[in-house]
């Protein structure tokens, strides 16, 4: 197995990518750590996975990314329980749309916080953990919307250019205690995040003329990229921004 005796948070693992991505390094052989705001959503999750069961690999904690002591908790009890943590999936993440004239400072401070902030908080409490382990692997989901801009969500996109500009300087600051940090960018994904969006029938028959493999994706297209990036597999791979888009960004 592929991740046989490793340990991964992964934020937002509820529900969407962060399930998904959960379902694919537990059946690899990862202790899995879930941490989200909504604790029925965690533990639905934990349950189909088997959590209930004696010595499980599973462990839910329910809180904030933008709460410090939320962050500073979850990485205490994921220590308590297992001793080390081997992979972070950056996975939280907040969708809102507007003209960019129209967006609030509240709006636009709620997007970075919990798209770019929270990240940068989180992964520089996991670092100095991964550095005494020497070696590690942090993959963050971004979006293709952090490499090319569309109208209507400039905070979006701003805050996931911003996150794929530390996923670099992660790499190249820390690569040499063998820690490595990329990006996945998905297209457009089926999940609760995008429910509302693509309820549009004529938006969604418009847009995937722009995906050249004739689909939008899944939560598991990206949690197959994530599962290779957290593993040994892509142990000279770092610093990537990788799209998963069905060839959107080809164009």
């Amino acid at each position: 197995m592929r991740l046989a005796n490793k340990t991964a948070i992964i934020t937002g693992g509820g529900s969407g990518i962060g399930q998904a991505c959960a379902r694919a390094f537990h059946r690899e052989g990862a202790n899995v750590v879930l941490f989200g705001r909504r604790k029925h959503k965690l533990e639905e999750t934990a349950q189909e996975l088997g959590s209930q069961k004696l010595g499980s690999r599973v462990l839910t904690i329910q809180g904030d990314m933008t709460q410090s002591d939320d962050l500073d908790r979850l990485v205490q009890e994921t220590r308590n329980k297992f001793q080390r943590i081997d992979v972070l999936v950056n996975n939280a993440g907040l969708f809102k749309g507007a003209p960019l004239h129209e967006i609030s400072d509240e709006q636009y401070d709620e997007m970075m916080d919990i798209n770019m902030k929270a990240v940068f908080q989180l992964s520089r409490r996991v670092l100095p953990l991964m550095m005494e382990q020497k070696g590690g692997s942090i993959v963050h989901i971004s979006s293709i919307l952090g490499m090319i801009a569309v109208p209507g969500v400039a905070a979006y996109n701003v805050s996931k250019g911003a996150l794929n500009q530390l996923n670099r300087s992660i790499a190249v600051e820390y690569g040499s205690y063998g820690i490595r940090s990329n990006a996945v960018c998905p297209g457009l994904i089926e999940t609760d995040m995008t429910a509302d969006l693509m309820k549009d029938e004529a938006l969604m028959q418009e847009w995937s003329r722009d995906y050249p493999i004739g689909r939008f994706g899944k939560p598991e297209d990206v949690a197959s990229a994530c599962l290779f990036l957290a593993s040994d597999e892509s142990s000279f791979v770092t610093g990537t921004v990788l799209p998963v888009d069905g060839g959107f960004t080809a164009h």
